[in-house]
């Protein structure tokens, strides 16, 4: 089987998967149009913790034929919904039904046909090597082992998981562009890899981004990893939440975190970038301290320091 067959396969196995939870649909995948595809996009999210984009649907999905595979990552991905640890099992699974079908094709035709002369020699080989080939494949698919990492997240002042977040977790891979990943309703997020080494990036609102490498010493990695909270970010979130009378003396604490240069987004809820506006570091102070341009219940999206100091934030306005 080629791998265009397999990616085939793989369509059709994600249709069933997809049927599993809305069996009224009893069309095609390539049929697939806007409500169908955010559906999927919805069991994607629910199983893997990660989406594909509806242009990428349409790219790859839905074409009844495709001229080449897409990214390596992205098949990981989709084999990972369909319960496999990653694209090569997948393909070891459907070699081993292709085989068990042969067998079972080949047994069927004897019956109906019984033959009376002894198989050739040539034709013993054949089945003799493809039933080794079967058994190969077979203890290939049940002891091969991804490397399995689970990570977990915790205050580092408070030691308290931290749940109920969106922490945004971008693994990287070499050669591939990021995969981004949210954790689970425990508090963290597991990834399987056939290298013993993983890198990736943290993003949470109100904790400092931190980028952690690690490197297997066993098959199976747990750990609890500590996140550093955002003071800063804390604070800009306390003052636009709280009536404060001194503002001048807030005026000169925000002077102090935020750097001479900083550029400051504000994003408004439910825009995209038509609802997108850049302050300058005295702007933002004048709107959060001013009574009239106060900006209040600010929610940080996003900070980035330098030398201790606030120079990039993007914010929106609960």
């Amino acid at each position: 089987m080629k791998e265009l067959e397999f990616f085939y396969q793989l369509k059709k196995e994600l249709l069933q998967k997809y049927r599993e939870t809305y069996p009224e649909w009893e069309r095609s995948i390539h049929d697939f149009r806007g409500k169908e595809i955010a559906n999927f996009q919805k069991l994607l999210e629910e199983k893997v913790h990660s989406r594909i984009s509806e242009k990428w649907f349409y790219t790859h999905i839905k074409p009844t034929e495709n001229t080449k595979l897409p990214r390596m990552d992205m098949l990981d991905l989709l084999s990972q919904f369909l319960g496999f640890s990653d694209w090569e099992k997948f393909k070891k699974q459907q070699q081993i039904k292709e085989q068990k079908e042969f067998f079972q094709n080949e047994k069927i035709k004897e019956e109906k046909h019984p033959v009376v002369v002894p198989f050739s020699k040539k034709k013993i080989a054949i089945l003799g090597a493809m039933f080794f080939g079967m058994i190969l494949l077979a203890a290939s698919f049940f002891s091969e082992k991804n490397n399995g990492f689970t990570f977990c997240f915790e205050d580092s002042d408070t030691h308290k998981m931290i749940k109920n977040q969106p922490i945004e977790i971008k693994i990287f891979q070499e050669g591939e562009s990021p995969i981004i990943q949210k954790i689970d309703s425990k508090g963290c997020f597991k990834w399987q890899s056939k290298t013993e080494k993983i890198t990736f990036a943290i993003h949470a609102p109100y904790y400092r981004p931190d980028t952690i490498t690690r490197v297997l010493q066993n098959k199976k990695h747990h750990e609890m990893i500590s996140l550093k909270k955002d003071d800063y970010a804390l604070m800009i979130h306390f003052f636009s939440t709280s009536n404060i009378k001194d503002w001048k003396k807030r005026r000169q604490q925000l002077a102090e975190m935020i750097a001479d240069d900083a550029v400051i987004f504000q994003v408004a809820k439910g825009k995209t970038m038509m609802g997108l506006d850049m302050l300058n570091k005295e702007e933002f102070i004048d709107r959060l301290t001013l009574p009239m341009n106060s900006l209040e219940n600010i929610k940080i999206i996003h900070s980035m320091y330098r030398e201790g100091r606030i120079y990039r934030l993007r914010f929106i306005v609960e």
